[in-house]
Order: C-alpha cells, then sequence, then structure tokens
C-alpha cells in the first residue's frame, strides 16, 4: 500500500517537474538583440499582460488619437474617421473591426484582431521573450494528470491525509503553473528594465500622448484607473461583456482610413 501511496503522489509531483523544466527551457536558436530596436507599445502590452494586454493598448492608442471613443453600456463606438499616424496593426485590426457599440472583449475575440494580435506574439516569441502557443500547449497538457491525481486517488480510498495533502500542494503548483504569463525569464528582465527605463510616464496626462500610451504598455489596470479613469470605465476595458447579446447598432468603420492617411 505504501508504495501505491508513493507512486500516487510522486507520479504527479514528476509531471509538474517536467512541465516547470520545458515551460523554463530556453530555445534552441539563438536569441536576436531584440533592444537594438526599440519594442513597440502594443509589444510592450503583450509581454506584461498577453493577448488583452495587447488589444488593450491598441485600443487606448485608437482613443488618444480620439478615432474611437466609449459608447453606450460600456462599450467602445467608431469616434472620427481616422487612424493615428503610423498606428500599430492591432489598432488598425480593431479599428476595421469595430461595427457600432461593442464591448472590447468581444472586439478583442473577432479573428480580424486575433490574427493581428498573433503577429506581435509570433515577433516576441522569435525574439525569446515570450514561451510559443506550441509549448504552453504541450505544458497544460502535461498538467491535465495532475490535476486528475487527487480525485482519482480519493475515489479509489484508502489515501492517508499526507499524501492528500502532497497530492493537493502539486494541484496548487499545476495552477500556478497554468495562470503563469507567458513571459520567458529573458522577458521578464526586459519588462523590468523597461518599466526602471520609463517610470516617469506614470506621471503622464493626455496632453503627452506618447507617454501616457506607453504607461498603460507597460502598467496596464493600475495606469487606466490612475490616468484614463473615466474612458477606462465608460469604455468596459475593465470589466467582462454582459451576457446577454448587446444591440451592436452603428455604422461600420471598415474603410474610413488607413495608417499614414
Amino acid at each position: 500500500m505504501l508504495v501505491v501511496h508513493v507512486l500516487s503522489a510522486g507520479a504527479p509531483w514528476l509531471l509538474l517537474l517536467i512541465a516547470v523544466a520545458l515551460r523554463l527551457r530556453p530555445g534552441r536558436q539563438p536569441v536576436p538583440d531584440t533592444l537594438a530596436r526599440p519594442l513597440t507599445p502594443v509589444q510592450m502590452g503583450l509581454l506584461r499582460g498577453g493577448a488583452w494586454g495587447a488589444a488593450q493598448t491598441g485600443l487606448v492608442e485608437l482613443h488618444l488619437a480620439e478615432s474611437i471613443e466609449a459608447g453606450w453600456r460600456q462599450t467602445v463606438q467608431p469616434g472620427k474617421p481616422r487612424l493615428p499616424r503610423d498606428c500599430s496593426e492591432v489598432a488598425r485590426a480593431q479599428y476595421h473591426a469595430l461595427f457600432g457599440a461593442t464591448h472590447p472583449r468581444r472586439l478583442h475575440d473577432m479573428e480580424r484582431v486575433q490574427s493581428a494580435v498573433r503577429g506581435v506574439s509570433t515577433e516576441l516569441e522569435r525574439a525569446g521573450l515570450v514561451v510559443s502557443r506550441r509549448r504552453v500547449r504541450v505544458v497544460r497538457s502535461l498538467l491535465l494528470p495532475v490535476f486528475a491525481a487527487v480525485p482519482l486517488g480519493a475515489a479509489t480510498g484508502g489515501q492517508t491525509t499526507v499524501w492528500l495533502v502532497l497530492g493537493l500542494l502539486a494541484d496548487v503548483g499545476a495552477v500556478a503553473l497554468w495562470v503563469w504569463p507567458r513571459r520567458t525569464l529573458r522577458g521578464a528582465r526586459v519588462l523590468a528594465r523597461l518599466r526602471r527605463d520609463h517610470a516617469s510616464v506614470r506621471l503622464s496626462t493626455e496632453r503627452r500622448r506618447d507617454a501616457l500610451l506607453l504607461s498603460v504598455a507597460l502598467y496596464g489596470v493600475p495606469a487606466l484607473r490612475a490616468q484614463l479613469p473615466r474612458f477606462a470605465e465608460e469604455s468596459g476595458l475593465l470589466t467582462r461583456p454582459p451576457r446577454e447579446p448587446m444591440d451592436r447598432g452603428g455604422g461600420s468603420g471598415e474603410g474610413l482610413a488607413s495608417c499614414g492617411g
């Protein structure tokens, strides 16, 4: 019976350690010098907050250029028929996908926007700053048996408190690894360096649009609450979309403008 307990508790921990090692393992290819070309705000947003961080930054980029505005019931809607000069691909995709009043999360889920965000993600993957989606899927497939170990062990009966606690601790570690940001160790160092180098942007206002955009890219929700409180609240950037379908109304922003025009 002791051997059974050791195996039932040891197997999840072994899978967890393999998953951690795989998650932290550097890529096989040499990492290019990313800092030779500064990261864009949208790239910083993805490095900080994943796909949603990139989408948040793109929406703020559009808001500061008055290309979108807060709409009815915590939505965003088209503003002036123009895009910021040299706008990011994510901002361009969001602008052209926006149809009437739409919650930011629903806009983020549109395929055109998702495709633009994936393009930014691929760039950071090649630079060794974020883990590839493929590796994340492999890591999570290793974690699924870890989650199942405690319920299966309890169902078979005979497990003592010690073994159940070990299994639960493995579950806690698996949950932490599951939700771990996609940043690599190098990506975490780059983000920390960017925050040190641009600490002053947290005091910027809408008069300094570039600095304010950088603040949102690097700090996310705290920057939105402190520096763009009205837009963040009214646009739905800090909320989940309602469950019921929403009247989108209005017209399409498609074709109204192009970057640099």
